[in-house]
């Protein structure tokens, strides 16, 4: 078959369909890409990121090769979007399927089908049922055995079992970096040049109400074998030209033996890149930092979320304020600069809890500091008390046009009115930027 994997545009509300200024490599589909390519299926990626245009052009774009079928990954922020382009596809091309998977269907598979452009979905771990879906298809047969796979039957949606997870990651093939536009990937504040992301494991095992990591992965986390990392990583240095790396995933430190042995191979085998990780504070120590820093490492994220124990207890951090001190004074004392992120508007939130945070984010003095807008996103805890409280009753796409990368209120869970939310996100860049500008 011929399949075009896209990734959705990152439009926001204000309807004017612009582009955003950061671009991140979709890593996802390079993998899906490479799982089902040896399998006879020709497959191209477009990337709606970096080729703008309204939904009518982007269509036209991806219905350019003639393919047999297309799929959609899904953010919720991106969701409107991809519907709005399936909904062009369908009104040019209507014999060509549509499939959307992602986080977006595996947070709400219920709803995945309400729109007629959408023709299948696929929720959870996306290699092995979407593989399977197209060779069903290819041979005229029935997909509807398919774990994992949501499809109609009888005038409803039918959302089938999930599978097991993939139990070694190493049986996956590096990414298709070859169909991706690798030179476009740039973000100026961050990278120096072209970076790309690396997906070096799946899952999380924690517990945070407002996260949506376990909506696909559940709590178990999933580790790629360090020599494959390091392949991939020599293979996008010497043939791609790409010195610097995101990793995505959630917690990088969380098996500490394992980071180290990454970072001290980079280190022996001179390669000479810099890379951005996220972490936990109550993952990192002194060694491990300056290991870090030695092979490459420039910044490191942490997630304080609030400068409130009660708060942080109530969104099952499994952090306190003492722990997040701690970490950030270890990557100080390393060298390294720190990324925190903050969010305002969490359940239970109040002017008082919402002060703390913002004086908590001027105690710790971060050299970068993200203050986001609380959001419920389908399939996490925070969502389900969204629903339960009736601050979610819509069943209109458009309805997730709010969901903007935390720059709008979504669903209020705090007590804290919608306006003052924005104007404390609003003060918390202010102060950081007074904090920071003479530095500058």
């Amino acid at each position: 078959m011929k399949i075009v994997l896209v990734e959705p545009p990152n439009f926001q509300r204000s309807g004017k369909w612009e582009q955003q200024k950061v671009f991140r490599t979709p890593t996802n589909l390079a993998i899906l890409a490479a799982y089902v390519r040896p399998h006879g299926h020709e497959v191209s990626i477009i990337d709606f990121d970096i080729h703008g245009g309204t939904p009518a052009e982007l269509a036209a774009k991806i219905l350019d090769s003639k393919p047999d079928l297309v799929g959609f990954t899904c953010l919720t922020p991106r969701y409107p979007a991809a519907l709005k382009i399936a909904a062009e596809c369908k009104k040019a091309s209507p014999r060509t399927t549509v499939v959307f998977g992602g986080p977006h269907v595996s947070g709400d598979p219920k709803r995945a089908l309400d729109e007629a452009c959408v023709d299948y979905a696929v929720a959870g771990e996306g290699e092995e049922p979407f593989l399977e879906l197209l060779n069903a298809l290819q041979a005229g047969k029935s997909p509807d055995a398919i774990l994992n796979l949501i499809y109609r039957a009888g005038g409803r949606t039918v959302v089938n079992p999930l599978r097991p997870l993939l139990k070694d990651l190493g049986a996956l093939p590096l990414p298709a970096w070859d169909l991706l536009e690798l030179d476009a990937y740039r973000d100026p504040s961050t990278f120096k040049g072209a970076h790309a992301g690396l997906i070096l494991g799946r899952g999380c095992p924690f517990d945070c109400i407002f996260c949506a990591s376990k909506v696909i992965w559940g709590r178990k986390t999933r580790l790629r074998p360090p020599a494959d990392i390091i392949a991939e990583i020599e293979l996008l240095v010497n043939k791609f030209g790409i010195s610097e790396f995101m990793f995505y995933d959630d917690t990088f430190t969380i098996d500490k033996r394992r980071a180290t042995e990454i970072c001290e191979t980079l280190i022996k085998k001179g390669l000479k890149i810099r890379f951005y990780v996220q972490s936990r504070a109550d993952t990192l120590d002194a060694e491990l930092a300056a290991t870090l820093k030695r092979a490459g490492c420039f910044a490191v994220a942490i997630g304080v979320e609030s400068g409130d124990e009660k708060i942080l207890k109530l969104i099952r951090k499994g952090e306190t304020k003492d722990q997040i001190r701690k970490a950030v004074r270890i990557l100080k004392d390393a060298g390294l600069p720190c990324v925190t992120s903050y969010i305002v508007g969490l359940p239970g939130d109040t002017h008082e809890s919402i002060k703390a945070t913002l004086d908590f984010a001027n105690e710790l003095d971060s050299e970068v500091a993200k203050f986001m807008i609380s959001t419920p996103y389908p399939g996490t805890r925070l969502h389900e008390m969204a629903v339960e409280r009736g601050l979610l009753t819509g069943h209109d796409p458009d309805d997730y046009c709010d969901y903007t990368y935390y720059q709008r209120v979504a669903a209020n869970l705090s007590e804290v009115s919608d306006e003052d939310l924005m104007k404390y996100q609003q003060k918390a860049y202010d102060d950081y930027d007074k904090r920071k500008r003479p530095l500058l």
